[in-house]
């Protein structure tokens, strides 16, 4: 399809408007997150768990919850797997609620707390109370914005309950978290974890064990919870940053690339998702070189696959990228972008 010039720039245009739009609203989230010290409790709460633990470097996860040992086929590149044919970081990736990043956070609790090959007894409740330094409640920074329709506005403490427990119920739909008394007067009693392989079924559960070391996984520094990352990236971001890491730390090529073919049938990721390395780089979290052959839209210029490798963006996570804090990193470089309309990396972003 053939489109003119000026549809061409309607469409630049309105993409850059819901561009800007995006980053008011993620700006507006990301302050009264920090505002209400919410992302430092969270983070300092990371911390002291790890602390009070075994005090893991890395949270290791086993490759099967990020990508697909063969790859399936896809449509389209740009729009990648189905929701229900993705791993299972894939499928956790949506707009609202808190599923991915809890399922995450489960994940580093369950690192702090149980020796590798052995299994996770949660000790963690839901709400947090005299009894207990850690909860979810405490571990977890949930937002969310009164949208009208009723004059009803639940308090931050039960509208972040409610985003927790739908996140445990949908896990259990995920078959990552079992529910023994769902459906029952008290239904997230005694959760426990299940694989993050994804490979559990309802008839057969395969009990979560922390991975060992020879088990494949990526490996997510703390830095990662205990600074805030966890909950101030997007989920699409998350997704793509963990991705990143499986191309780094599980290299199947000489260069840190994965193609279009690779993103969308492997990691099941679409081209949305992939776009987030440009505010990556620019949070100093990973470093793009550019293929120069390659467009904007994804398409390239007289590539012969016999006389080159593919055209694809080199991206590398940036060692100590973690290293900081999120809030004020992001704070940065979203302003800028407000300002500017462009993701570049601030003066002095790059961890020394």
């Amino acid at each position: 399809m053939q489109f003119g010039r000026g549809a061409v720039v309607r469409h630049v245009r309105d993409a850059a408007a819901v561009a800007a739009k995006a980053v008011k609203t993620r700006r507006e989230t990301l302050a009264a997150l920090t505002g209400s010290g919410m992302v430092a409790d969270a983070s300092a709460a990371a911390e002291e768990l790890s602390a009070s633990g075994r005090a893991p470097a890395v949270v290791r996860v086993r490759r099967p919850y990020l990508r697909h040992s063969v790859p399936l086929e896809v449509e389209t590149e740009r729009n990648g797997l189905p929701r229900e044919k993705r791993p299972p970081a894939g499928r956790l990736i949506a707009p609202r609620g808190v599923t991915g990043r809890l399922h995450l956070l489960l994940l580093f609790a369950a690192a702090c707390q149980a020796a590798p090959g052995r299994q996770w007894h949660c000790n963690l409740p839901i709400e947090h109370g005299r009894e207990q330094p850690f909860s979810l409640e405490r571990l977890v920074c949930a937002f969310a914005r009164h949208r009208g329709g009723t004059g009803y506005v639940a308090s931050p403490k039960a509208n972040k309950l409610r985003q927790i427990t739908e996140a445990l119920k949908t896990l259990n739909d995920q078959h990552l978290l079992d529910l023994p008394h769902r459906g029952e007067y008290q239904p997230f009693r005694d959760f426990s974890l299940l694989c993050d392989s994804g490979q559990s079924t309802d008839n057969a559960p395969i009990t979560y064990r922390v991975p060992t070391a020879k088990e494949p996984c990526i490996d997510i520094p703390t830095e990662f919870f205990s600074h805030g990352w966890v909950h101030l990236l997007t989920p699409s971001e998350i997704a793509a940053y963990l991705m990143w890491l499986d191309v780094n730390q599980n290299p199947q090529h000489e260069e840190p690339y994965v193609t279009g073919a690779e993103r969308a049938g492997v990691y099941g990721l679409t081209r949305e998702a992939f776009e987030t390395h440009q505010a990556l780089q620019a949070f100093g979290l990973v470093d793009v070189v550019p293929d120069l052959m390659r467009h904007d839209d994804g398409k390239y210029t007289d590539y012969n696959p016999e006389g080159r490798p593919p055209p694809c963006h080199r991206v590398t996570v940036t060692a100590g990228g973690l290293s900081l804090e999120a809030a004020p990193r992001i704070t940065e470089v979203l302003n800028r972008y407000a300002a500017t309309a462009d993701w570049g990396r601030p003066l002095g972003a790059r961890p020394i």
